[in-house]
């Protein structure tokens, strides 16, 4: 039952909801316009207002209909007409005979247009003619474009004279504005929408024409299936004329109604009175055309202007995005950085330039020259202006990738480029660039295609990309959707080209993807490699190599090291043991700079080479004397083997050939010649340590550090590296190791340092160690021995 009287209601409700629908649009005349056209149509209080908008309500108030206003966009007018969401257009539409085939016209209004120049301007133009050579501005899709080209066409190139360069905006006062900054010379215009400009500007502009150019028809749009609709109008429009309604309100705006001549001229004489007539001839068919106009639209395939616009969209795209690149990795380095005046310049600058919108930067800095007048010679140019926008948009949103790219770089690359000597820069550009690319690369890709989208807004500038070729034709002939069409078509092919050729080069930096070559394409002479392979290392005396006086650190108001004090001499071995936390590793980092000492001071070689918390002048030049070895060996993934050894000379400028014989000595010396041509991660952890060792001994160090080299080793890798450190010590290289490999340390050490809570508590020989009785050095030394199943 409950069912039955919902499903009644439910049909009552339906009934009376069509009743009152069929009776508001019998008596609502729903009317599309763009509001965007003053004086003709804007937009005012929330009201729409102008010459169109009062038409529209005589003739609403004469039929006694409500009228209802559809703020439609101009190119989009026509469609939404022949949709059937509002009756007719009334949106000072010119007459033409493209337009006519997809609409209705009833003429009510002719109009003209004249020639605007700047206010200080001695150029006077009276025609057409007189333009030859110049650059004209005009509201996008205007009627008179068309009558410009001609003239250029039969006029200026049969005179020897340089064509007409009409520039396209979106509406008339854009126009005005491209004027006024000097991007153009001229602007044409409808003689009502120009005397309504200058009056807001003033004196800045000027109307230099006489007499009106070239008159057109302004005509009311119907669907040409709506003869019934359009005979209404046209009867109401004869009742207001005669009347005398319809010429005070023509009067008000000081517009006219059309001319016989200019109606004959476009064979719409008598069209009212024809119209009225075809409404009551039963026997009249409308005759439009229906569905996609494929021959069109094949056309726009083989049209020579978007394939130009084509290749100034992967212009300006390019060369956005690599200015952008470059700018954006700045931005994101300084928002990275220590210094407190660039981390805050750009954060405010990424801040900024990510809140404002494209299009208003566009026309921002497209309209500069009003204020700067001398920016003109650059900004006048809307590729310029349109690039220069887009640059200091988009590095915004590409310094925010570099900035994740950058985070994703582990800490030990920057630290692996330090310890070789090289320098900021350096290191950027040979170790994190290139990695950072990698990790970059896949949204930059997709930034890049967003891009390529976003410079159909440089359109508002009057930059011929595709969209706006597109909108020269349809706010013509009004094919939106064939036009719009081909206007896809185009971007595809641009991003699937682009995106083609971005994933090669992706494929191109995966390392993963590569493989090592063998040692056979390596030129190699055992007889020259054998004078390289043991380094000759200078001893000039018996003075200390290194001497550590009073190094104090702290992290976080924890002090780690403590008033630490050692030397060693040319030739020693130092190690340093003791528990995890005990300050070891952070020692051997603040020796050679990776950690910043509060106080204390290190010598090397008898000079200073760090004073409290500052390199001395020079020392970054002898940091290399300091070869360095972490405990995750810290390679260059994108580099292979043999370039892991080279790089670090190459940036130094070492003899290249010489070099080149010592890092192939050095791989041989740890056992992996063979392997000089492959990429890190096709080495086991072993192998990886020992390439760092050889990396270290590339830049001939006199003193070797190692941060618990074994540590992240498998057990039966060890023995390898440990071999290697072995040889070292035999061939009297100077050392200092952190390690737990007790056995190891107690063999080839000369000095083991203990250290306890940031202090080194005991430095003593291997055998007074071994002597000690103390209950830290036993627990510790007998915990170790048997971790690592060795016996002393």
């Amino acid at each position: 039952m409950f069912n039955i009287i919902r499903k009644v209601l439910l049909g009552v409700f339906c009934f009376i909801y069509s009743a009152i629908s069929f009776a508001e649009g019998n008596s609502t005349l729903q009317v599309g316009i763009d509001l965007t056209y003053a004086p003709y149509a804007y937009l005012e209080r929330g009201k729409a207002s102008g010459f169109d908008p009062d038409l529209m309500e005589l003739i609403g108030k004469k039929l006694d209909k409500k009228v209802e206003f559809k703020d439609t966009r101009i190119e989009n007018i026509i469609i939404g007409l022949n949709a059937g969401h509002y009756n007719l257009v009334a949106s000072a539409l010119y007459v033409n005979a493209q337009r006519a085939k997809q609409v209705d016209f009833l003429p009510y209004l002719q109009t003209g247009g004249v020639l605007v120049v700047r206010g200080n301007d001695r150029f006077l133009p009276q025609r057409l003619e007189d333009l030859c050579g110049k650059s004209i501005s005009s509201m996008k899709g205007a009627a008179w474009i068309q009558t410009m080209n001609r003239v250029s066409q039969e006029y200026c190139l049969p005179n020897n004279l340089k064509p007409l360069v009409v520039k396209e905006y979106p509406s008339a006062p854009e126009a005005a504005q491209a004027l006024l900054s000097g991007g153009v010379d001229v602007q044409y215009e409808d003689a009502a929408v120009a005397q309504m400009v200058i009056n807001q500007l003033g004196s800045k502009l000027k109307i230099t024409n006489k007499e009106r150019l070239y008159p057109v028809l302004i005509g009311l749009a119907f669907n040409k299936d709506d003869v019934k609709g359009k005979a209404e109008i046209a009867q109401t429009l004869k009742d207001i004329l005669a009347d005398g309604s319809y010429k005070q309100l023509l009067k008000r705006y000081n517009l006219e109604f059309p001319k016989d001549e200019l109606l004959k001229a476009n064979g719409l004489e008598n069209a009212i009175e024809q119209a009225i007539v075809s409404n009551s001839d039963e026997e009249s068919e409308a005759v439009s055309e229906q569905g996609v106009n494929w021959k069109y639209l094949g056309s726009l395939f083989f049209n020579t202007d978007f394939w130009k616009a084509v290749l100034t969209v992967l212009e300006l795209s390019t060369l956005t995005w690599i200015l952008a690149i470059l700018w954006g990795f700045l931005l994101a380095l300084g928002s990275q950085s220590t210094n407190k005046v660039f981390n805050q310049c750009s954060k405010i600058y990424i801040w900024l330039f990510r809140s404002l919108p494209l299009l208003v930067l566009l026309i921002f800095i497209y309209n500069v020259p009003q204020f700067w007048p001398a920016s003109s010679v650059v900004l006048s140019n809307p590729f310029i202006a349109g690039l220069i926008a887009m640059v200091l948009s988009e590095s915004a949103y590409i310094a925010e990738i570099h900035r994740s790219a950058l985070s994703a770089i582990p800490k030990g690359q920057y630290e692996a480029g330090k310890a070789l000597g090289i320098r900021f820069w350096g290191i950027q550009q040979l170790i994190v660039i290139p990695q950072a690319l990698k990790v970059a690369l896949p949204p930059l890709t997709n930034q890049y295609i967003t891009i390529v989208k976003l410079t159909s807004l440089v359109s508002v500038i009057s930059l011929t990309e595709i969209l706006l070729v597109g909108q020269q034709l349809y706010t013509r002939n009004f094919l939106v959707l064939e036009t719009l069409l081909a206007v896809a078509f185009y971007y595809i092919i641009i991003v699937t080209l682009l995106t083609w050729i971005l994933k090669k080069f992706e494929n191109k930096l995966d390392i993963s993807l590569r493989k090592g070559q063998e040692i056979s394409d390596i030129n190699v002479n055992e007889e020259e490699l054998s004078s390289y392979s043991i380094l000759k290392l200078e001893k000039p005396n018996n003075e200390d190599v290194l001497n550590v006086r009073g190094l104090s650190k702290s992290f976080n108001q924890i002090e780690v090291l403590k008033d630490i004090n050692f030397s060693l001499k040319w030739g020693e071995v130092l190690s340093i043991i003791g528990y995890s936390g005990s300050g070891k590793t952070t020692l051997i980092r603040s020796i050679n700079g990776l950690e910043t000492i509060d106080q204390g001071k290190v010598y090397l070689e008898g000079e200073v080479f760090i004073n409290g918390k500052h390199f001395v002048s020079n020392a970054q030049n002898k940091i290399v004397n300091l070869g360095m070895v972490f405990q995750s060996y810290n390679l260059f993934p994108h580099k292979t083997v043999l370039e892991n050894l080279l790089l670090a000379p190459e940036y130094h400028g070492k003899p290249e050939q010489e070099t080149y014989l010592l890092a192939l000595a050095m791989l041989d010396k740890v056992g992996l010649l063979s392997h000089a041509n492959k990429y890190p991660h096709q080495l086991s952890g072993g192998q990886q340590q020992r390439v760092a060792i050889a990396r270290a001994l590339v830049m001939k160090p006199k003193i070797m550090l190692f941060d618990e080299p074994t540590s992240a080793l498998d057990p039966e890798l060890v023995s390898d590296v440990l071999l290697v450190m072995e040889g070292l010590v035999k061939e009297g290289m100077t050392m200092i190791i952190v390690t737990h490999e007790m056995q190891f340390a107690l063999k080839i050490s000369d000095k083991i340092a203990f250290m306890d809570s940031g202090e080194i508590v005991f430095l003593q020989t291997p055998d007074e160690l071994r002597k000690n009785d103390d209950p830290r050095i036993r627990r510790f030394i007998n915990n170790e021995i048997l971790l690592n199943d060795f016996s002393i």
